[in-house]
């Protein structure tokens, strides 16, 4: 508690809390780390812990070759060239699919192959239904020419 102030005491003013230089009451002031001279020969001094190591991890699964061979084949397939990059993606992709399942989980790749084999079937079943329309067209036009001639 303070005093109250008598007539004739000379009151010198102060810095409000809070400015600059001046450290409030209520901040803790926190014991500073010995340095490494003082932890010698201080003999309260305790070594601090090491950090735990981190946790060892074995290797991840990793995602086939030859399922993103597929994949990238058949989406080949439908830019370059239609038929033959498409069975070579559907070889790769059954590759790949052998190659999962025998991993016992450290090789994926399943949705890549799935993929590949849909693009890949895609791609030749439009491809040969083209074919037969194109086959169809030709008969139909030699069979309507051999017919006008007579």
């Amino acid at each position: 508690m303070t005093q109250p102030h008598e007539p004739g005491d000379e009151i010198t003013p102060s810095t409000p809390a809070g400015s600059a230089g001046e450290v409030p009451n209520a901040t803790p002031q926190w014991p500073s780390q010995p340095e490494p001279s003082q932890a010698g020969s201080d003999p309260n001094y305790v070594t601090p812990p090491a950090p735990p190591a981190p946790p060892a991890y074995g290797p991840t699964p990793q995602t086939s070759n030859s399922a993103v061979a597929a994949l990238v084949l058949s989406i080949v397939s439908w830019v370059i060239c239609p038929i033959i990059p498409a069975i070579i993606a559907l070889v790769f992709a059954n590759k790949a699919e052998k190659e999962i399942a025998v991993s016992n989980g450290w090789v994926t790749g399943g949705g890549l192959v799935t993929a590949s084999k849909i693009v890949s079937w895609i791609n030749i079943g439009l491809y040969a239904a083209l074919i037969a329309i194109g086959v169809l067209v030709l008969i139909l036009a030699v069979v309507g020419g051999a017919f006008s001639s007579m």
